[in-house]
């Protein structure tokens, strides 16, 4: 499954109003996004050169260019255009314009007052999360860190088997029905709120999954706050993918969230994570009780 065409009605995403000495206009973000998206072999479907205004005219577009809803964005500043994606199972975009009467643009996976920061990976991972396709986040020398999906639980059940991940770190359900539903709410409400979580790590070069690591939501001493964790499978210890892994992970934490600092809680006697903490430049802060658990506590400045 690909995204392969993006569909939208150029009239209705006009700005222009009636004082403007232009009859036609676009935000600046909007025109640099169509005109950017070409080079990834995305079509754009404009609606309004062929009057297409019920989903049957839609569909048989999409027809005529050898297209398929499931391959398909559109980009909504009505309420009755976000009504086609609806009625075709596409994926969709709402746009609030300026210079239309509000609409209510609801069943958009995302409205947008604008386009400043939105690019191709914009589009794709909307795109992506219509269709339940995990994201690929970030990208290391040697490892991809993904969102998890339901297909991973095979290898986080052997990789949770190991004794040095089962001292330190909280065992999958043992009934494996209440895992999957665990981990299906996880996607559907961690990733898609917040932007992040703990992601599957996958090694580029065999595509296994060797852990994961990520970041969590914590509320230490009253106030929110983030956490660093991570998790590499026994067979996998001692090559420095912890330290990979992290190190992207901080940058993306520092680049992508709000949080002025991020922790470790380490578990008393973890002293490989203690290491690793302080070779990521993490400081001891204090010690802590966490479920009963004697942790401790280290923290990084992430904005400076």
């Amino acid at each position: 499954m690909k995204f392969q065409a993006l569909i939208l009605s150029l009239q209705e995403l006009n700005t222009a109003t009636p004082n403007d000495p232009e009859r036609f206009l676009m935000e600046d973000g909007l025109t640099e996004l169509l005109d950017g998206i070409y080079r990834y072999s995305v079509q754009i479907i404009n609606l309004d050169m062929f009057h297409a205004n019920t989903p049957e005219k839609v569909s048989a577009i999409l027809s005529l260019h050898q297209l398929h809803p499931e391959n398909c964005l559109l980009l909504a500043a009505t309420s009755q255009t976000l009504s086609l994606a609806k009625a075709l199972g596409i994926a969709s975009i709402g746009y609030q314009n300026p210079a239309l009467p509000p609409q209510k643009l609801s069943g958009a996976l995302m409205v947008v007052e604008g386009f400043g920061d939105a690019d191709f990976y914009f589009l794709e991972r909307m795109y992506q999360r219509f269709h339940g396709i995990p994201w690929t986040v970030i990208e290391t020398g040697r490892c991809l860190l993904r969102e998890q999906t339901l297909g991973d639980l095979d290898a986080m059940y052997q990789i949770y088997q190991g004794r040095s991940i089962a001292k330190y770190i909280e065992p999958l359900h043992e009934d494996r029905e209440k895992e999957e539903e665990y981990t299906k709410a996880y996607i559907q409400n961690m990733y898609a709120f917040y932007g992040y979580g703990m992601w599957a790590a996958v090694e580029k070069a065999t595509g296994r999954i060797i852990g994961k690591a990520g970041l969590n939501n914590r509320e230490l001493h009253g106030k929110p706050s983030l956490e660093l964790g991570y998790l590499i499978g026994e067979a996998y210890q001692g090559q420095g993918f912890a330290t990979e892994l992290c190190g992207g992970i901080l940058q993306f934490a520092k680049e992508a969230t709000e949080f002025e600092e991020i922790h470790c809680l380490i578990e008393k006697g973890n002293e490989i994570s203690v290491h690793l903490a302080e070779k990521l430049g993490f400081r001891w802060q204090e010690r802590l009780k966490i479920q009963g658990r004697d942790m401790q506590r280290y923290t990084k400045p992430l904005q400076f």
